[in-house]
């Protein structure tokens, strides 16, 4: 009994001494590679597909939890990024660059755009300043989540920073502080939890709020229920079960497992699920134990932040942040501004304007013919059927064969990729040959909405040569003279005003800049008037 327990007992050690050698392999072979990145792949996929994370990753995200705001970021974080919104030979390639060990980004990646964050102290993006304010300084605070931080964006071109450089600019004799409290994946109940405990200590003259785009998630659970009651307390086993789940072997070996399970849909899947979906508006009420933060409690929040600015004498203004048009959070949003009387900066009309105008000026200055506004209010009866054009640019992307356009139309291939060849020969409703300027002809009915997206020379049948991750979306217009409809040229591996499917570029956080910058100009001749008389 005494060797078999001393077997045992020497067996265990043995068992231990390896884990724990495993272990701390595991912790160095981390940090020497996460030492070695210069640049983080942030890969997009349709549906956010991106499949497990491995967990060398983990050491390089800037989201920790936090038991009022639910997370926050890490303070003193300097990260680059590189921007993946781009066009990429098949999915895979995107998706393979968050399982990739190396911290060297494959060829095809190197020469993507990057862009650079610097957080302070606090994990909030922009220079240390003290508490006190300054005499006869202006102090803005912008709240908000992603469109507030600049994802995408480098630091000196987000719209807070480019708001303050606006200020500066127009009014150089008013000394402006401007505070990002933009934190990625924010809701208007973490917002108010932010101004409450850390905005307001600041003493912000004016508060600028953006919120709503994260509020709609529909993510399975309640924001105001992460934080609303004390977790109770855990039995031992669950304390070690928690602990054991912090053990980077475990980690591995889950996210293995995790990896065999994981099956990608391919684009034709998410493509045939946009066109089935139809444009039903979503019952939020019915949804509401599921979703962030249902409309109702979206209103209380931003009607609460409001009144806790106003109470210390400070200013507001409202801003859109969705590029979605049917989100039922907009009428919200504009009820409070009206009620409040505070400004509201329309994000998403400055954006769709912006976007027609980039339309117009690439027809011009390509010297073809100009697009869908000839068709602008002609109703059409019913079963009308109209013939259009649909363009696109090649930019930047060399085109060995063809462009192809894939949609929900058999027209279009009906979800089968590379089939359709678009055409730069002059014919068949292409303008001009070899302008780069791809056009492709089909008759269907006005009022359909029909989705697509291009793809780049690839096999016939493959999802090869694609696009950036994004469907593309058109509803049919009504010809006025019974001809050819030419719809807006797009560009291969791009989307106007976009960065991606969720956020605005550097164009479009500047010209939210210069709207802030204009009502709060606005502003502050109409509280100096009110003051004088």
């Amino acid at each position: 009994m005494r060797r078999f327990a001393a077997a045992i007992v020497k067996s265990l050690i043995t068992t231990v001494i390896f884990f724990g050698a495993a272990e701390v392999a595991l912790r160095g072979a981390y940090a020497v590679r996460n030492s070695m990145v210069n640049r983080v792949p942030l890969p997009y996929a349709l549906g956010d597909q991106y499949g497990p994370v491995p967990p060398w990753l983990d050491r390089m995200m800037i989201l920790v939890p936090d038991a009022t705001l639910i997370w926050r970021s890490l303070p003193n974080v300097h990260r680059t990024y590189v921007d993946i919104f781009s066009p990429a030979r098949r999915a895979e390639d995107r998706t393979a660059l968050l399982r990739r060990f190396s911290p060297v980004l494959p060829p095809e990646f190197r020469n993507n755009p990057t862009w650079t964050i610097d957080l302070n102290t606090q994990g909030y993006r922009y220079a240390e300043v003290p508490a006190a304010k300054p005499p006869s300084t202006v102090r803005i605070a912008c709240i908000g989540d992603s469109w507030t931080f600049g994802m995408n964006v480098d630091q000196d071109r987000s719209y807070p920073a480019r708001l303050d450089a606006r200020l500066r600019e127009s009014s150089p004799d008013t000394r402006y502080e401007v505070l990002n409290f933009g934190v990625l994946g924010y809701s208007s109940f973490q917002g108010l939890q932010l101004l409450r405990t850390r905005a307001l200590a600041m003493h912000p003259d004016i508060v600028a709020i953006g919120f709503g785009m994260n509020d709609s998630g529909v993510s399975g659970y309640r924001d105001k229920d992460m934080v609303s009651e004390a977790p109770p307390p855990t039995r031992l086993a669950a304390r070690v079960a928690d602990a054991a789940r912090e053990l980077e072997l475990y980690k591995l070996l889950h996210y293995a497992a995790q990896v065999s399970r994981f099956h990608p849909k391919p684009i034709g899947e998410y493509l045939k699920a946009e066109a089935t979906k139809g444009s039903d508006a979503v019952d939020y009420a019915a949804m509401e134990p599921w979703t962030r933060v249902s409309p109702k409690d979206y209103e209380q929040n931003l009607r609460d932040m409001i009144g806790l600015v106003r109470a210390q004498g400070g200013r507001v203004v409202l801003l859109d942040n969705e590029l979605w048009d049917e989100s039922p959070y907009r009428p919200v949003l504009r009820r409070i501004a009206a009620d409040a009387a505070v400004p509201l900066i329309d994000t998403y009309r400055i954006l769709t304007d912006a976007r027609a105008q980039m339309e117009h000026d690439i027809e011009r200055r390509l010297g073809l013919r100009p697009s869908a506004d000839t068709a602008a209010g002609v109703a059409a009866p019913a079963g009308t059927a109209t013939t259009v054009i649909f363009r696109v640019f090649h930019g930047v992307s060399d085109v060995p064969r063809a462009l192809s356009i894939t949609g929900s139309d058999a027209q279009l291939g009906a979800f089968q990729p590379n089939t359709v060849l678009m055409r730069d020969d002059g014919a068949d409703g292409d303008e001009r040959a070899g302008d780069g300027v791809w056009s492709y002809r089909i008759t269907a009915p006005a009022g359909s909405r029909l989705l697509y997206v291009y793809t780049n020379s690839g096999a016939r049948g493959q999802w090869e040569g694609l696009d950036v991750p994004h469907i593309r979306e058109v509803v049919i217009p009504a010809s006025p003279d019974g001809g050819p409809v030419y719809l807006p040229i797009e560009t291969f591996g791009r989307v106007y005003m976009q960065a991606d499917d969720w956020h605005t570029d550097a164009a479009g956080y500047d010209l939210i800049a210069a709207a802030v910058a204009s009502a709060i100009e606005r502003s502050q001749v109409s509280s100096f008037t009110s003051q004088a008389r």
